[in-house]
């Protein structure tokens, strides 16, 4: 096989008859589907909503469940996950402890 044999693709025509065209000169087609961050913001906001409702939901119905711990959390404590080993640390030994 050689190169050539390779850069070269069968596609559909415009007429519906298969045409080889080289692999260079296919291009994506214009006016395509395109992003919209508004409609992409909208959705997550939603989805954000949704996951956020049925958490607090469950805290109500079922409060022993792990989506009412995440609510919880979230709610009662939102920075918890920032100090939660801080307790723990070893004081360093230039540092002294606070005084009383």
């Amino acid at each position: 096989m050689r190169l050539s044999q390779v850069l070269r693709v069968m596609i559909l025509g415009k007429d519906g008859q298969a045409v080889w065209k080289e692999i260079t000169e296919n291009k994506l087609p214009k006016g395509g589907k395109k992003l919209s961050f508004r409609q992409n913001a909208v959705i997550g906001f939603g989805i954000v909503m949704f996951v956020f409702s049925y958490a607090h939901f469950q805290d109500e119905i079922n409060p022993g469940s792990k989506w009412s711990q995440y609510f919880r959390t979230i709610t009662r404590e939102p920075f918890a996950w920032l100090t939660k080993d801080q307790q723990n640390l070893p004081i360093s030994p230039d540092h002294m402890p606070p005084i009383k």
